[in-house]
């Protein structure tokens, strides 16, 4: 009996990993998703900040928060994957750095990503970049891309977000920005 347990348990195992990994790679393929990846490696130091929330991570927070704040609760558990990456250096070369932002900010104009923020000022560059639904009622990424002397911030923010969902956490959080965001 004991002999049938572990085996059943390990087919099960075995069965849950190819989904573990295909809802891994699923969010690769979401419109809203940003590879930084090249970005990543001019930096050439590991990151100072690196969070990243998956789907399970920001569903346990959504039943964690969902009697305090249901309207939170409700942003977060339309969210996919939220990426956060700061590197920090004297060493970062802010030219090549700049160039490879530049590279990614022309491929997110390719694909239809709008232009929300776009700074240049001495040696600051800031790029932030919203991924709409063809009616521009969703936005399904949002992708900022700083680069300043000795810090370069790479943020990714994957999920299915309506303006009513900026609205409501730009009450919440009391910035009136948001409250009154308007995309189109």
């Amino acid at each position: 009996m004991k002999m049938l347990k572990r085996v059943m348990l390990v087919i099960l195992f075995l069965s849950v990993i190819p989904l573990v990994m295909a809802a891994g790679n699923d969010v690769q393929d979401h419109p809203g998703f940003v590879d930084f990846s090249d970005l990543a490696l001019i930096a050439n130091t590991e990151p100072t900040v690196e969070i990243s929330l998956k789907a399970p991570l920001l569903n346990m927070i959504t039943n964690l928060i969902r009697n305090e704040d249901d309207e939170a609760a409700d942003f977060i558990s339309k969210l996919l994957r939220v990426t956060v990456n700061v590197f920090e250096s004297s060493a970062l070369d802010i030219g090549e750095v700049a160039g490879s932002m530049e590279a990614i900010a022309d491929d997110l104009d390719y694909q239809g990503w709008e232009r929300v923020v776009r700074v240049r000022e001495d040696d600051d560059h800031v790029d932030v970049y919203f991924r709409l639904s063809d009616d521009a009622e969703i936005i399904h990424g949002i992708a900022i891309m700083i680069a300043a002397p000795g810090e370069t911030v790479l943020v990714n923010i994957v999920g299915d977000i309506s303006m009513d969902d900026i609205s409501a956490l730009g009450r919440r959080f009391d910035i009136d920005e948001l409250v009154d965001l308007d995309v189109n």
